[in-house]
């Protein structure tokens, strides 16, 4: 006879199978399958329909297996389940959903198989200083190590599920996580006013670097805290990186850097005309903080999604490493994108060139649904970041001309670079030294731009006078 145990096994071993291979693997008829499933029960999940009707084998997280309730939160704080998500054998995900799915699905996504964690959930991941941040403050409550990168797929979705009530994005994972974000919603929150927010900031950074993450500065990245804001009236969620508190080189370059950011997110805006993000600096306690207005956040409670091209990247393409001209030029080809959309990532991408930005990874250029923009965010000259986060090298920085086909993008963003360069010699918050190396690499944008345009048919250099 027969053992539906068998199915469970299989399943367990090769992950999921459509019923035509099961049925081949198993050597059995389609009415002993269909038994032996309905035996089996919840034990094995199935999705899709007809020829498409696949199985796998249900695997619980840390011992309930019980499907994870997916939630959205919409611009005015409502929250909707938007589908449920299951864990299979041997890793990935069988969502259910509720409702039509706010990003690009393909394949056997449709019917709500995934590899992993649904990719649009990937960038909630805790990461960078923050994530570290919130790892090592709950490690031990949620029994995983204090590094997030390192964690598995389970941890991940653990963690999001039982604390995962204020990660990036609109959705939460989890009832135990959207109950805290519920209880959020009843908290009378204060948004500080501009004259409670450099005082607030002052000790907001010396808490954050009490109990965050040594070696943050040395990967090249800025610690930051999170705060609410009261900004022309409207209560406004912002990100606030901010540099050490002493006056070594190091620390005044980090400074620097800060200042800068803020000055290429107005050139990008006033410029180029692309959505940035909006953005202030204070300086208080010896300290730089830059102020950064989310995207992703609105009103008290209200959140929009947002979906990083690292995240796309790994799901639909695997060009890792490769620039964002390149990944913009794939999403078009693919129609996930407008014609556009495409030139504004060429533009961005050769301003970034421009103004010496050498961190331009993947996690820093993000999509809405539609895969239209998000705000231009994390824009600065890191060629000039310190070594090992102290260190100053000597940077010599030699942007590349474009190749035909860029070229248009490239005079843009070129215009706009001069604009930057400019504007960061001029600016007393930045310290003599990299102001001079500002003016710099004004004339060296300048001189490269004309060259540019002499080498055009018909062009002028008097856009770049």
């Amino acid at each position: 006879m027969f053992d539906p145990k068998s199915i469970d096994k299989t399943l367990r071993t090769w992950h999921k199978m459509p019923a035509g291979e099961l049925l081949n693997r198993l050597q059995v008829s389609r009415a002993t399958l269909m038994r032996a499933l309905r035996a089996l029960g919840p034990e094995v999940l199935t999705r899709g329909h007809a020829r498409r009707t696949a199985y796998a084998a249900r695997r619980s997280l840390r011992g309930n297996p019980s499907p994870l309730p997916l939630f959205r939160v919409d611009r005015e704080g409502r929250g909707t389940e938007v589908a449920s998500l299951d864990l299979v054998y041997p890793q990935g995900c069988a969502a259910r959903f509720h409702e039509p799915f706010d990003w690009p699905l393909e394949g056997d996504m449709n019917d709500g198989w995934f590899e992993g964690i649904p990719y649009p959930l990937e960038d909630m991941r805790p990461q960078g200083f923050l994530g570290r941040h919130f790892a090592r403050q709950h490690a031990q409550l949620l029994q995983v190590g204090d590094d997030p990168q390192l964690w598995p797929e389970d941890d991940v979705l653990y963690a999001l599920s039982v604390l995962g009530a204020d990660q990036p994005g609109n959705y939460i994972i989890g009832e135990t996580a959207y109950r805290r974000f519920l209880a959020e919603t009843q908290e009378d929150t204060h948004f500080l006013d501009d004259s409670e927010a450099v005082a607030s900031y002052v000790v907001s950074a010396e808490q954050a670097m009490r109990v965050g993450v040594a070696g943050s500065s040395a990967g090249g990245e800025f610690p930051k805290f999170t705060a609410r804001r009261m900004i022309d009236g409207t209560q406004t969620h912002v990100i606030v990186k901010f540099s050490g508190a002493d006056s070594s080189p190091g620390v005044q370059r980090w400074a620097d850097l800060l200042v800068c950011e803020h000055l290429a997110l107005g050139t990008v805006q006033d410029c180029l005309q692309l959505d940035a993000s909006a953005s202030r600096i204070y300086q208080a306690g010896g300290r730089t903080f830059l102020e950064v207005q989310r995207f992703d956040r609105h009103g008290a409670f209200g959140r929009s999604p947002v979906c990083s091209w690292s995240t796309l990247n790994h799901a639909f393409f695997g060009l890792a490493g490769k620039t964002w001209a390149a990944g913009a030029a794939a999403l078009c080809e693919r129609g996930f994108i407008q014609e556009t959309t495409r030139q504004a990532i060429q533009t961005i991408w050769c301003f970034g060139q421009l103004i010496a930005n050498t961190d331009m990874h993947d996690g820093n250029l993000a999509f809405r649904p539609g895969l239209t923009l998000v705000p231009i965010y994390d824009m600065l000259p890191m060629l000039y970041a310190p070594l090992r986060g102290i260190e100053l090298p000597q940077r010599t920085f030699t942007p590349a001309l474009p190749m035909p086909a860029e070229l248009g993008a490239w005079q843009a963003a070129a215009r706009a670079a001069i604009e930057f360069w400019q504007r960061a010699a001029s600016d007393v918050r930045i310290s003599a030294p990299f102001r001079q190396i500002c003016a710099d690499n004004t004339a060296r944008i300048r001189a490269l731009a004309g060259g540019a345009m002499l080498s055009t048919p018909n062009a002028s250099t008097a856009v770049f006078s």
